[in-house]
């Protein structure tokens, strides 16, 4: 059953489709993404992905079963083998480092959903991935990637329509039905609000910076 994961989608669905419809998942599919933008976002989308290392890894202290603890280990591995191997390759391909400072955005996108992974209940942090996971297994499976002229953004959202990344939204969402109860049910709606709109600020990002 997913029906905690369906009521938190139709009760903000206005802003998960200005996310899965954003304006730079329309121009990076369709080849108008300046290569400034494209930069920037994969620069942005790296730093974000080394702070999902540390969301997964709160959520792992606290998981409430061997179980789920063995799966949030995978999703752990997933990023740090899978994620951050496709990254090596891309930031060779287009001559990308990382600063050592940091980048507003990306800042912005980890410290929030940390502080929610951290400081909120379980659920709450199994709801704020929900979100973002889901968003983009629908982005990635709902434009035309194979037709996408950029190879290494055509790469990184095919690898976001592969079937392990859909078993983790599955996973994600089978999780917050068993953990969800009358008690958290305001800290999850929050957790799942608030990331959407953090993630929104991070997409509009590269737009607004190229």
């Amino acid at each position: 059953m997913t029906a905690t994961a369906d009521d938190l989608r139709a009760r903000h669905a206005e802003a998960l489709a200005g996310f899965t419809g954003h304006r730079f998942f329309r121009a990076a599919a369709d080849g108008s993404l300046s290569s400034a933008a494209r930069d920037r976002y994969f620069v942005n989308e790296r730093l974000f992905v080394g702070a999902a290392r540390a969301i997964f890894a709160h959520l792992l202290i606290k998981a409430p079963t061997l179980a789920a603890a063995r799966h949030l280990v995978g999703i752990l591995d997933g990023l740090v083998n899978a994620q951050e191997g496709l990254f090596d390759d891309i930031f060779d391909r287009l001559d990308l480092v990382l600063p050592e400072d940091g980048l507003p955005a990306p800042d912005m996108l980890g410290t929030g959903v940390i502080a929610i992974a951290r400081d909120a209940p379980y659920a709450a942090g199994i709801a704020a991935m929900l979100s973002a996971e889901w968003s983009y297994l629908t982005v990635a499976r709902s434009l035309d990637w194979d037709a996408c002229p950029d190879p290494a953004m055509a790469d990184w959202f095919r690898l976001h329509a592969e079937d392990d990344f859909a078993g983790n939204v599955t996973w994600l969402e089978a999780e917050l039905e068993r953990v969800w109860s009358p008690d958290v049910a305001e800290a999850v709606d929050a957790a799942f609000a608030r990331t959407v709109a953090l993630e929104i600020a991070f997409h509009d990002d590269p737009l607004d910076a190229a």
